[in-house]
């Protein structure tokens, strides 16, 4: 649609009152060989429509960010929209504007609590963190470009959340109480009851064949058929390393967790093939009748389902009825404690934001918002939610595991969308 310029005000009344208004012609100013305060000048444009970019962007207790590290992300976001041949929408520039600006002014205001309480980012957790953000994507830069980041930005992202969650561990705010973990068992118990015996169990799962690329199917395309002997050729390369996986997690000492976390494929791996707990009829029967058999502690010989080779550990068995506090007590206190690191991270920004002093230039710059329709609140910076963190809602989270598993849908996943192998 095409804009137009708005009509100045005394023009705007003249044409409402009548076609021959006109107006008078102003009478001559003394000049002033002085230039007028900077503060009295408008803003120059940047495009016709938004000011230009201040420099720097921000003080924060008189150290500067300057406007080359706001750019180094704002011009990705920017490039978003000419790579497909668009401008970017006035009311989007300014959300970017405003948005990165207060996302580097928090970053630098945790650099210097961080620095002011002698506290280094965790290394080895911002390790884990890149690592994990990483899993499953196969062309990172594409990535990078489309969420408009770039490598420091996104690791920028991840030491500010890091930093939050040491401040709150030191300040004592992310301790769960015995008390609060028994007030919450009580509120989820009967979401776990059952009139079945039920088991929890984790498992290794060796895939049979090469596993597929981690990219979508074109609708209506399967991918080829492989003829009967290469799928026993497969099938016995599966047991033979399952065989020798199975030695392993019998030896004395063995760590079952850590060989899982090595050896296992599918979500549970990083959970050291941590199941949860279900009943008999949610896995497929295969699995069920070896795993239902065991006893706590004990390990299965390489089972075979239609997901592949597994070998199974029962961890504990638990009679129909109520389950007991100690089989969910992990559960409650991860969920207690990433409640409370979601409040104390609010509380903790606010709390900072009032203790240093800042000075917004950008937000100066652009001036209040123009009125329109109310936009939904951005949860961080980025307007991302923050990974990692599950729906806190109150209620028990039941996490589905292998088609059939409990909280899956029920018959199972969908064809084609449980994830390679596990089921989950």
């Amino acid at each position: 649609m095409p804009r137009f310029a708005p009509l100045p005000a005394s023009l705007g009344l003249c044409l409402a009152l009548a076609v021959g208004c006109t107006q008078p012609t102003p009478a001559p100013q003394k000049t002033d060989d002085k230039a007028a305060p900077a503060a009295e000048q408008p803003p120059a444009k940047a495009d016709g429509g938004l000011p230009a970019l201040p420099d720097p962007i921000a003080t924060v207790n008189d150290t500067p960010i300057p406007l080359a590290q706001f750019k180094d992300i704002y011009d990705l976001k920017v490039k978003k929209y000419t790579d497909r041949g668009r401008d970017i929408p006035p009311s989007a520039d300014r959300r970017y504007r405003k948005s990165i600006t207060e996302r580097l002014v928090y970053n630098e205001i945790l650099r210097q609590e961080a620095k002011a309480r002698g506290i280094e980012v965790d290394q080895k957790q911002l390790a884990e963190r890149e690592a994990q953000q990483k899993q499953g994507i196969k062309d990172w830069d594409k990535h990078l470009q489309r969420r408009g980041e770039t490598e420091q930005s996104l690791r920028d992202m991840y030491i500010a959340e890091i930093l939050e969650q040491q401040f709150l561990e030191k300040d004592g705010k992310l301790v769960v109480t015995d008390a609060e973990v028994d007030e919450e068992y009580e509120k989820i118990k009967p979401n776990y009851k059952s009139d079945a015996e039920r088991i929890h169990a984790a498992h290794i799962l060796v895939p049979v064949g090469p596993q597929p690329p981690n990219t979508p199917i074109v609708a209506g395309e399967k991918p080829p058929e492989p003829a009967p002997e290469e799928k026993e050729k497969w099938r016995k390369e599966a047991l033979t390393k399952a065989d020798e996986i199975y030695k392993k997690v019998t030896a004395a000492g063995a760590d079952f967790a850590q060989i899982a976390k090595e050896n296992s494929i599918g979500p549970s791996a990083d959970k050291g093939g941590d199941l949860g707990i279900f009943t008999k009829d949610r896995m497929v029967e295969e699995f069920s009748v070896a795993a239902f058999k065991l006893k706590p502690g004990e390990i299965s010989k390489p089972v075979e389902t239609k997901f592949g080779i597994h070998i199974i550990k029962v961890l504990n068995k638990y009679p129909p009825g109520d389950l007991p506090k100690e089989a969910l007590a992990d559960q409650i206190k991860e969920r207690l404690s990433q409640r409370k690191l979601h409040q104390g991270r609010r509380e903790l920004k606010e709390a900072l934001l009032a203790k240093y002093k800042v000075k917004n230039t950008m937000e100066d710059v652009l001036g209040p918002d123009p009125k329109g329709p109310k936009r939904p609140p951005v949860i961080n910076p980025s307007g991302e939610m923050p990974a990692g963190h599950p729906p806190i809602d109150g209620k028990a989270e039941q996490r589905p595991t292998m088609p059939g598993a409990p909280g899956a849908p029920a018959g199972g996943a969908p064809e084609g969308e449980a994830k390679a192998g596990d089921g989950e």
